[in-house]
């Protein structure tokens, strides 16, 4: 996240998109769960397989993203996402943010 950070203020490209992408969703994945944070299931424009994030006790059924990666992972970060094309239903931007 803070790499990407980074990218942004300066204006370069791939914020949040870099070739750690892959083990930072892992990650995500991970830390939700063991946070027992709102399911949701992850639809990413990038990737062939969903990525399903937060608990999976089946008190509550999933929430849906649709978008690409760096997006979801902005807003797992708190990061702003103005300008952004994603759908998220069943949950809202605030309930996705890990830090806060």
């Amino acid at each position: 996240m803070h790499a990407g950070d980074v990218r942004e203020v300066f204006g370069e490209p791939g914020a949040y998109a870099g070739d750690g992408l892959p083990y930072a969703l892992a990650l995500l994945a991970r830390i939700t769960r063991e946070q027992g944070h709102v399911p949701l299931h992850a639809d990413l424009d990038d990737t062939d397989e969903p990525l399903l994030l937060g608990e999976a006790s089946g008190r509550r059924p999933p929430a849906r993203y649709l978008g690409d990666a760096p997006t979801l992972v902005r807003l797992y970060s708190g990061r702003p996402v103005a300008g952004a094309r994603y759908e998220l239903a069943g949950v809202g931007e605030g309930e996705l943010n890990i830090f806060g």
